[in-house]
């Protein structure tokens, strides 16, 4: 049974980025949002449609968390997900947290909020993410008695070498320095969700995030309301984030 790495993360958080880093190393079964089937096959309340459903990939939770397992049985197993997927049932799963090397990656909710707001105008903030995430963090913590590793985006795009460094020294995988560049194309992965992985199908590396949205925290009260609302739990789990750890 190889290791499994869960990156936990919230939406518009460039999650996408860092996964394409994990498949261009070439070591790990990378496994895209496999629990955005449990949300948007199962639940009503999804504000959107999931653009393509697999008709082979299961949609119930525990036969999600069997295909996640059974992927590791001959290889190392990385996925990278939103809590708010599947939040009720695996903050309640001791067992399968347990058994991954979870890791969360964090945004600016100032940042992130517009950035889903402008693809989402109907997004709710339990799909914002970052309460579910925090709590989520929160597990894990316990039942590790450490806390988990948690990136931050800004300082990630600041500097993708060093923060991926220390990431990967921190979750004991080698660091690939030759896997933080690749050519532009839209990974099969990313057919699920294909109109929000543009910029990363477009992307040979890491960069800053250049994004100007014409709605933001500043201009609107509605995105300010969700900003107060989640900017606590952003806070909470910045003060954990890795260091860059120089080559």
């Amino acid at each position: 049974m190889g290791p499994i790495v869960a990156l936990w993360t919230h939406p518009r958080s460039i999650s996408t980025a860092f996964e394409r880093v994990m498949m261009e190393r070439g070591d790990f079964n990378v496994l895209h949002e496999p629990f955005s089937y449990y949300y948007y096959v199962h639940n009503d309340t999804a504000t959107i449609e999931q653009q393509f459903i697999d008709p082979d990939h299961p949609t119930a939770y525990p036969d999600i968390k069997k295909h996640v397992i059974d992927s590791a049985e001959t290889s190392p197993v990385f996925f990278k997900d939103m809590c708010s997927h599947c939040f009720k049932p695996v903050v309640q799963d001791s067992d399968f947290l347990g058994r991954l090397v979870n890791t969360f990656l964090i945004r600016d909710p100032a940042k992130a909020i517009p950035s889903y707001y402008a693809m989402n105008k109907d997004v709710t903030s339990r799909e914002i993410g970052l309460e579910q995430l925090y709590n989520v963090f929160e597990k894990v913590s316990q039942i590790n008695g450490t806390p988990p590793v948690v990136v931050d985006a800004t300082d990630l795009e600041n500097d993708p070498g060093a923060i991926m460094n220390s990431y990967c020294n921190a979750v004991k995988i080698p660091f690939i320095q030759e896997a933080m560049t690749w050519d532009q194309s839209h990974k099969k992965e990313w057919d699920i969700w294909k109109d929000w992985h543009k910029d990363a199908a477009k992307s040979s590396g890491i960069q800053k995030n250049m994004e100007v949205f014409e709605v933001t925290i500043e201009n609107s009260d509605h995105l300010k309301r969700l900003y107060d609302t989640h900017y606590p739990f952003y806070e909470r789990l910045y003060r954990h984030r890795i260091s860059p750890l120089k080559s």
